[in-house]
C-alpha cells in the first residue's frame, strides 16, 4: 500500500504548478511580435480650399487686400474728378454782324395798338454781341449772367435792343471726344430794353419796348485753343418782345472765352 504525501507537501504542489503556468505565460508574451496600430487616414480638404490656401501663398499681397475689394465702390457720379476740357469759372465775348428789325408802338397806352401810331422798320443791318460771366458746373455745362444786344440801321430809322440774360452753355456732343467736344449750344432768357427812334426826329421814340422779354439761342465752335483761352465761330438769334414791340436780331461773328481750369 502506497504511502500518501504528506499534509504540507500536498497543499503546496498545486502552488508550485501555478507559478510555473504563469512564467511560462509571461515569457509566451514577451517573445510575440508587437502588432502594428492601424494607418490614420488622412483628412481631405474641401477642393476650394486648397486653390485658396495656394492663391494665398503665391500672392500675399492680394490676400491681405481682399477685405478692401469687398468694400462698396463709390458712385462716380459723386466722385470728384479733374475737368478734362473745361473747368473752374468762365468769361467771355462774342460779336460781329447783326440783321433785324422793330415794329411796334411808343410806350404809351393812348397810342398802343392804333394804327397811325404803329412803325414797322424793315431790315436794319449793323453790329451786335455779348459779355458773359459764370461758372463752370461740369465739362459739358456752364451757367452764368450775360449783358449785350445788337444796334441796327434800317432805312431811317435806328434800332436799338439790349439787356441782361441768364446765359447756360451746354457741350450736348461731349461724350464723343476729339473736336464734338468743342460743340455748345446757348440758351438765354432775361430782359432789358428796346427803342427805335426816327432820323427826323431822333429825340422821339417811335417804338418804345419799356421792360421786354428777351430770349435767345445759338451755336458755337471753341476748337481754337491757346492756353486758357479757346475761340471759333458763333451763330445767334435773340428775340424781344412786349406789348409794345416786336424786335428779333440775327449774329453772325466770332467767340472768344476763358476758362480758368484745367
Amino acid at each position: 500500500m502506497a504511502t500518501p504525501f504528506p499534509p504540507g507537501r500536498a497543499t503546496a504542489l498545486p502552488a508550485l504548478l501555478g507559478i510555473c503556468l504563469l512564467q511560462s505565460t509571461a515569457a509566451a508574451q514577451q517573445s510575440a511580435p508587437a502588432t502594428p496600430a492601424p494607418p490614420t487616414r488622412a483628412q481631405t480638404p474641401p477642393p476650394g480650399a486648397a486653390a485658396a490656401q495656394a492663391g494665398a501663398a503665391d500672392d500675399p499681397a492680394g490676400a491681405a487686400a481682399q477685405p478692401a475689394a469687398e468694400a462698396p465702390a463709390i458712385d462716380p457720379l459723386f466722385s470728384p474728378r479733374r475737368p478734362a476740357r473745361r473747368g473752374g469759372f468762365t468769361a467771355g465775348i462774342a460779336g460781329g454782324l447783326s440783321l433785324g428789325s422793330a415794329a411796334g408802338y411808343p410806350n404809351d397806352v393812348q397810342k398802343i395798338g392804333f394804327q397811325r401810331h404803329y412803325t414797322e422798320t424793315g431790315v436794319g443791318i449793323g453790329g451786335g454781341g455779348y459779355l458773359w460771366l459764370g461758372g463752370v458746373l461740369a465739362d459739358w455745362l456752364t451757367f452764368g449772367g450775360a449783358v449785350g444786344g445788337h444796334a441796327l440801321s434800317a432805312a431811317d430809322h435806328a434800332i436799338l435792343a439790349g439787356g441782361f440774360m441768364f446765359h447756360t452753355e451746354v457741350f450736348p456732343l461731349f461724350s464723343l471726344g476729339d473736336r464734338w467736344r468743342d460743340v455748345g449750344v446757348i440758351l438765354d432768357a432775361g430782359t432789358g430794353v428796346a427803342y427805335t427812334t426816327a432820323d427826323a426826329d431822333s429825340d422821339t421814340d417811335a417804338i418804345d419796348g419799356a421792360l421786354p422779354a428777351r430770349i435767345g439761342g445759338g451755336v458755337f465752335y471753341e476748337g481754337i485753343r491757346l492756353w486758357k483761352v479757346s475761340m471759333g465761330p458763333w451763330l445767334y438769334a435773340d428775340y424781344t418782345w412786349s406789348t409794345s414791340v416786336r424786335q428779333p436780331g440775327f449774329y453772325l461773328g466770332w467767340r472768344t472765352a476763358l476758362y480758368t481750369e484745367p
